[in-house]
């Protein structure tokens, strides 16, 4: 038994509707003349010019700078040598920096017409940091996560230290929300995480620090109208410390206004270096070794009661 042919409509293009337009070889040129231009518009454009223009519009109790600005195709901007610091900073470490930042606008943010969605890709400290700040309006709202960055890196916190070496693995999240033009977020909640946190051969004030191990550390915190709400904190190690309080900024950070409740506990592992520090510690006539005290002063000047 023999199927039946069937016969299918032949498709043919045609490109005859070109000569209207004064020929295929004239329209062809005209769109490899405008990918061109396109291409050349984006390698010449002042990308650089933009961003700084941008920022300059920006104000708030922290300036941004860069070394170097060059468009990343799909990657969006790349930004090379970014520093935030203290608008009045005199000499005083960066609060952060990166080696790159990478910014582009949020595909889907794109297509739903929101031009103000920005993802967020940076490398710093030996690690890497990942987010997303939307703005709309005069409100913006964003959320940061970052991994691995490295406490020996941090300049803000070691130049804390006359000499020594801190260590540590940082990893954490927060989201946040605030008025756009404001570079200070209003409020916000996060978690943070230290593995292997460590103090060697510090001087500070120019005493001597006894060596601190810390296998790790972890913290739920949330800001407030300037102030850091630190809502749980917890270490464990050579000592196990837990904290609650809150810290009041000011500007330079370490005259920032210290209000901890802490308790420090010590173990049959704990150094004799440290349990001579902690029972250096001024307490309460009859108090327990283990009784919670009262951390206040500023960062750099801290008094215990």
């Amino acid at each position: 038994m023999r199927l039946p042919r069937l016969r299918l409509p032949q498709l043919r293009f045609s490109l005859d509707w070109l000569g209207n337009l004064g020929g295929r070889r004239t329209v062809l040129y005209s769109g490899f003349t405008s990918v061109l231009f396109l291409l050349f518009l984006l390698v010449t454009f002042p990308h650089e010019l933009v961003v700084r223009r941008a920022l300059r519009a920006a104000h708030g109790p922290a300036v941004i700078d860069f070394t170097g600005v060059r468009f990343a195709w799909f990657n969006g901007y790349e930004i090379d040598g970014v520093q935030i610091a203290s608008a009045s900073a005199d000499g005083q470490a960066p609060y952060i920096e990166c080696n790159r930042l990478w910014v582009r606008p949020a595909l889907g943010a794109l297509l739903r017409g929101n031009l103000y969605d920005f993802l967020l890709h940076a490398d710093l400290y030996g690690g890497a940091a990942t987010g997303e700040v939307s703005i709309t309006g005069a409100s913006m709202a964003g959320t940061m996560q970052w991994k691995d960055l490295s406490l020996s890196r941090y300049r803000a916190l070691t130049a804390l230290l006359d000499e020594g070496q801190l260590a540590g693995r940082v990893s954490g999240a927060m989201n946040f929300e605030g008025r756009a033009p404001n570079l200070n977020p209003g409020q916000g909640t996060g978690e943070l995480f230290v593995d292997g946190a460590a103090l060697t051969g510090a001087k500070v004030g120019g005493f001597p620090v006894p060596d601190l191990r810390l296998r790790q550390t972890k913290a739920k915190f949330a800001v407030r109208e300037g102030r850091l709400e630190v809502q749980e904190f917890q270490a464990t190690g050579d000592i196990d410390v837990q904290a609650s309080g809150n810290i009041v900024f000011r500007d330079p950070p370490e005259e920032s206004m210290l209000n901890l409740r802490v308790t420090i506990q010590q173990s049959l592992a704990t150094p004799d270096a440290v349990k001579t520090l902690v029972g250096l510690i001024p307490r309460p006539a009859g108090s327990k070794p283990d009784a919670p005290i009262m951390l206040t002063g500023t960062i750099a000047r801290p008094h215990v009661r």
